[in-house]
């Protein structure tokens, strides 16, 4: 899936970016074709499948050397429990949630069948308390109901293990410095597990997050993009008494499309789009949005701007002189309609599940209407724009036209050098 495709890369980039190939395939392994939320879910159980394997590792390797004749059914125990963990990845074409259930149900019997052996006082029993933090980090709130029952069967198994297996009734009376090992080996095991799964987890949702921070800030102005966090249910809209608002579109841009077909014309509008983008951020002026060929940006919202109908001028400027250098470069020929009207506006954040920062009003009605009886390679401004321009100025053709919708307006033009 491309969703999964994007995040497993920023993943790879941000936290994994040191790991060789081979060790992020086996972090990751069954989790393909998933959606990104369930994605991540499933690899924090690889980890704590893989974690708990070496837990076990260590544990049979520490019984081993203390006793075999003695303790050698735990460190069989161990060896098992240890294979059976390091397998979840396999249980991933299940289901979402079927690694989840298995590595459960393995480490609570396993657990349980360690604390009738060595008794409560192992401290073995501990490790039920990890299991809240992580079933709820690999099942995620999609499957609370699941997670939050997992967390109670191991809850029940902690209380029974304490009230079943005092040290009288353990299989193996073991001295009290090999308890008190096992104990601080149980202790560390436990926090280390779930400090990494902890930290893994939250560290992909801080990246998820940032991601959707990075596209919110991408679609509309900083200012109105923490707006909307602090206050994701309220009403966002704004009038401004006074903005310059921009509209350009490419001449004879429906056989340009046809000529060069969807791939061409997807990559030549991202070019020139790229660098009116990048001529509206020297200029400080807001990019509204692009509907096909036409790109609409504003100067002076969010917040007010001096000289705003001279800001406008220049990037529309800016934009004629890019789209021929572009065209140029391509063997085409790229000019530029522009009309720039200037006057109140009212701005807002626009929809609930997918959101969009939109200005509206007469001053862009008119300066649509200019874009669109423009000339080519010109920029179209209304009278009261070319008022708050400074002297000199290079406005020609001065003239009172007819606009559909409008009617008569006073306009002149701007020849970029």
């Amino acid at each position: 899936m491309i969703d999964g495709a994007h995040h497993t890369l920023a993943v790879r980039r941000a936290l994994l970016a040191r790991l060789p190939d081979a060790a992020w395939r086996l972090i990751a392994a069954g989790t393909a074709g998933y959606d990104t939320e369930t994605r991540r879910g499933l690899i924090v159980a690889n980890i704590t499948g893989y974690l708990a394997s070496l837990s076990s590792l260590s544990y049979a390797l520490n019984y081993a050397l203390h006793g075999w004749d003695l303790l050698w059914p735990l460190v069989v125990g161990n060896l098992a429990s240890a294979l059976c963990t390091a397998l979840v990845p396999l249980f991933h074409r299940l289901g979402p949630a079927a690694a989840g259930v298995w590595l459960s149900a393995v480490i609570f019997s396993s657990i349980f069948y360690f604390i009738a052996y060595l008794g409560r006082e192992s401290g073995i029993q501990l490790n039920y308390l990890g299991t809240a933090p992580i079933a709820l980090a690999i099942l995620g709130l999609r499957r609370i109901r699941l997670a939050v029952a997992i967390a109670l069967v191991a809850l029940g198994c902690h209380l029974a293990a304490w009230f079943l297996f005092p040290r009288e009734a353990a299989t193996v009376r073991a001295d009290p410095f090999f308890m008190d090992q096992i104990y601080a080996l149980t202790a560390v095991s436990l926090m280390g597990i779930i400090f990494l799964v902890v930290f893994y987890a939250l560290r992909l949702a801080h990246l998820a997050q940032a991601q959707t921070d990075a596209l919110l800030y991408n679609i509309m102005p900083g200012e109105i993009a923490e707006r909307l966090k602090e206050h994701p249910g309220r009403v966002i809209a704004e009038r401004y008494e006074d903005a310059s608002v921009i509209f350009a579109d490419i001449k004879g841009f429906t056989p340009l499309a046809a000529k060069l077909g969807p791939a061409g014309i997807v990559a030549l509008l991202d070019e020139v789009f790229t660098a009116f983008d990048a001529a509206a951020g020297r200029t400080g002026i807001e990019k509204i949005k692009t509907i096909g060929d036409a790109y609409m940006a504003v100067a002076g919202l969010p917040q007010a701007m001096p000289g705003h109908a001279a800001a406008a001028v220049e990037l529309a400027c800016h934009m004629v002189a890019a789209a021929r250098a572009i065209g140029v470069r391509h063997g085409l020929e790229l000019e530029l309609r522009v009309g720039i009207a200037s006057g109140p506006v009212m701005a807002g954040v626009i929809g609930r599940s997918k959101f969009s920062y939109d200005a509206w009003g007469e001053t862009v009605n008119l300066a649509a209407r200019l874009q669109t009886s423009g000339h080519p390679g010109r920029v179209h401004v209304s009278a009261a724009t070319r008022k708050q321009l400074p002297e000199p100025c290079r406005a020609t053709g001065s003239a009172v036209i007819e606009l559909k919708g409008i009617g008569e307006v006073e306009t002149c033009y701007i020849d970029p050098e």
